[in-house]
């Protein structure tokens, strides 16, 4: 003899989901990375333009054209971080790129320069390219390191929304 009553998950609809009233739900905080860049930016730009123009001078127009350009781009960083929108995310990435550039490019000068020192010079000029590849060093701890993070940010989602950008869907399917 069949039971009388239907079978339960035949004749439930389906719940609708959960509610969460817009009281329970907090705030999305702002994320301060942005403004924190932005003063670490113009801080350090301020710092190479010191020690650019007045701590290491240079005869060379190139070199010192090519020094001039670090506090410039940091500067240049910093406004568009503190500038945010799709602008501010263009300028401050632009800038974080072609920083790292002229770190590299300051980076091989250095090592060109401590190899024609330890060649020409001998043991003097071994001694002096030592010092060099310590200069090396500190360009890239103290020239290179803060757009490398930067830039990571600004790849991310938060770094994006940040700026009032979409996420970036990198796994997307090809059409």
């Amino acid at each position: 003899m069949p039971s009388a009553e239907p079978p339960a998950a035949a004749s439930a609809p389906p719940s609708p989901p959960a509610v969460v009233p817009a009281a329970a739900v907090s705030p999305r905080r702002p994320d301060p990375r942005r403004w924190i860049y932005g003063g670490l930016d113009l801080v350090l730009a301020t710092i190479y333009f010191v020690s650019v123009v007045w701590l290491v001078p240079n005869r060379l127009p190139l070199a010192q054209a090519h020094l001039l350009a670090l506090p410039v781009l940091a500067a240049l960083m910093g406004v568009g971080a503190l500038l945010g929108r799709r602008v501010g995310w263009w300028l401050s990435a632009g800038a974080a790129g072609a920083l790292l550039l002229a770190a590299i490019v300051l980076i091989a000068r250095i090592l060109v320069s401590a190899a024609y020192l330890a060649g020409v010079y001998g043991a003097l000029g071994r001694a002096a390219s030592t010092f060099a590849l310590i200069g090396a060093a500190l360009v890239i701890e103290v020239v290179a390191l803060l757009p490398v993070f930067q830039l990571k940010y600004l790849m991310t989602r938060a770094g994006r929304r940040a700026f009032g950008l979409a996420p970036v869907a990198w796994n997307r399917p090809a059409p």
